[in-house]
Parts: C-alpha cells; structure tokens; sequence
C-alpha cells in the first residue's frame, strides 16, 4: 500500500525490547522522530529553520499490536495540517503492511531570541500544506 508523504524503515533492535521481546511503548517516540526527520528532508526542509526552533507540541499515539525483536516496521508521515503556528502531522507504523501503531503530532516554532511562539516558517507552509491539502 502506498501512501502520500514518506514512509522510512526502522529495525526494532536489541535494546527497543523489554525482556519480553516486545518493543517498549517509549521506543515508538523515537521511531516517529526519524520518520519525521526523514520527512523533513524529503521536502527540502531545514532540520533547523533560521530564526526559529520547532517544538514537539502534542505527541498523541494508539497501540493496537506490538512490535517485536528484529521486526522491520515501516513508519510513515503526512501533512494534515499547517496553520499559522502549528504543522500537524499524521503517522503510522506497519509490520508487513498491518497497523501496529497509529499517531498525531503538533509541531509548533519557538522564537528563542524573543522566547515566544513564532508563526510557521513560509518554506514549511508552502512545502508542507500542498500535500495536506489533497487530504
């Protein structure tokens, strides 16, 4: 199944895993955060944009199966939405294409300088909202 947006493989290793050999619900966190990195570069996007920082926030994730030792997960991300302050994105973590993990974040900008919100850099509104636009 193909789906707009990126999707990047991760491999649950050694220490993802609880002494059950399931993936640590915590581990996940990390998983969506290089998804969206690799997103982020996709779209020709600055890791960090001048003049501001983006933030983590709302991180709102689903479970409906576990993931396991040396399971290959395929994670992917989508626009949903950019306003003026925020971009929200959505993710899901496949193993051989069945959900195990469905997610949201807000991503908002921080001016550090004026220690204050700053509104959506124009790159990522332009790069991001065409692609949230066909949702």
């Amino acid at each position: 199944m193909t789906e707009p947006g990126q999707t990047t493989r991760v491999t649950v290793e050694f220490e993802d895993v609880d002494s059950y050999g399931i993936a640590h619900h915590g581990r996940f966190v990390a998983y969506l955060e290089r998804a969206r990195l690799r997103y982020l570069e996709s779209h020709g996007l600055p890791v960090y944009p001048h003049g501001c920082v983006p933030v983590m926030y709302h991180l709102d994730l689903r479970f409906r199966k576990p993931a396991r030792l040396m399971d290959a997960l395929d994670v992917s991300v989508e626009t949903l939405a950019v306003d003026d302050f925020t971009v929200t994105l959505r993710y899901r973590v496949r193993r051989a294409g069945e959900v195990l993990v469905r997610a949201r974040s807000v991503i908002a900008f921080w001016d550090p300088g004026a220690d204050a919100p700053a509104p959506v850099p124009e790159l990522f509104r332009k790069r991001m909202a065409a692609e949230g636009s066909d949702l």
